[in-house]
């Protein structure tokens, strides 16, 4: 299924705000703090990529206020970063893939047998999935880990149905129509494709 082509790590810092930076202890991680001058009484947290935790609070906050949002906050961003570290390898393992595809298969595609083998690769940077039925394998880029689910069932089903029909025509697009969130994902593809775009 191709697609349609064509050091530490925080905050920017504006006029707005200034950021300073906390040691780890064994509370917590490394901490950005980022005062911002139109911040008056929200606080919020978020885990940079490095690991380390970022604070944003009022420019006002005196150390007791930041160490008080600290005892609160560190805790459950440090658990719902884990959380959401379990989940994305969850979703980014093979088994998964063929969780969703034996789904597909029986709510959608009962006359499609499970392929031998579905999993991930690196090197499918043009195309979003790639079926081959003559060795019952599919291979779905890992460039849309982390994608809404409906958009990599999508995906999915999009290949196996090619386990029917290997090109594009009438009867390959009736096996494609019967996902129900055909349109939606489409349009989250095109979407991503138009971001990698604009970036090159």
């Amino acid at each position: 299924m191709p697609r349609k082509t064509a050091s530490r790590t925080g905050t920017p810092r504006t006029r707005n705000t200034r950021t300073e930076w906390w040691d780890a202890t064994a509370e917590h991680p490394a901490v950005e703090i980022v005062r911002s001058s139109r911040r008056t009484k929200t606080v919020s947290g978020a885990m940079n990529l490095d690991g380390s935790l970022r604070l944003l609070v009022p420019a006002s906050s005196t150390r007791h206020d930041i160490e008080e949002y600290l005892q609160q906050l560190a805790p459950k961003i440090m658990a719902r970063a884990q959380q959401q570290g379990q989940r994305k390898r969850k979703f980014s393992s093979d088994a998964y893939l063929v969780e969703r595809a034996q789904y597909l298969i029986d709510t959608y595609l009962p006359e499609v047998s499970l392929p031998d083998e579905i999993r991930w690769v690196t090197n499918q940077k043009t195309r979003w999935g790639s079926a081959t039925p003559a060795t019952s394998r599919i291979r779905i880029s890992h460039m849309i880990q982390g994608a809404p689910e409906y958009v990599v069932d999508y995906v999915l089903h999009h290949e196996l149905c090619h386990f029917m029909h290997l090109d594009h025509g009438p009867q390959f697009k009736a096996l494609e129509k019967r996902y129900p969130h055909l349109e939606k994902a489409q349009g989250f593809l095109d979407g991503v494709s138009f971001q990698h775009r604009q970036e090159s």
